[in-house]
């Protein structure tokens, strides 16, 4: 069974995420803040980190260091309020690898988001 960790500080973005999530059969464990989803995943063994944007940006860059020297693998899905194009020309600069983030846009379907953890599964 695939196992996703969710970083997002709001709790109903989290709390409907996670169910959505379960209902499609992936074991999920929830996080508010970056340091605490690098606790849980440590217990837990992510095999895709769903994170909020913001939280990465204010205290996630030290977490995602840590992430990348414990599991090289693990995909990173970011959620985000706005794209805009600097952001968009950003991410097309990025390297390419397992811990390239895919982006949601919130507000997304489930559609998109089952397909998104499917696409980082896949990698």
């Amino acid at each position: 069974m695939n196992k996703i960790l969710i970083i997002e500080d709001d709790k109903q973005v989290r709390d409907s995420v996670s169910l959505s999530l379960e209902s499609f059969g992936y074991e999920v464990m929830e996080a508010a803040t970056c340091q605490e989803g690098l606790k849980n995943h440590k217990k837990f063994g992510a095999s895709v980190i769903i994170s909020d944007v913001v939280s990465l940006e204010n205290e996630g860059g030290e977490v995602l260091r840590s992430l990348c020297h414990q599991s090289q693998d693990i995909p990173l899905i970011t959620l985000t309020g706005t794209i805009t194009d600097a952001d968009r020309t950003k991410s097309d600069t990025q390297p390419t690898g397992p811990m390239s983030p895919h982006t949601l846009q919130k507000p997304f379907t489930l559609d998109e988001l089952l397909a998104t953890v499917q696409s980082a599964l896949i990698r």
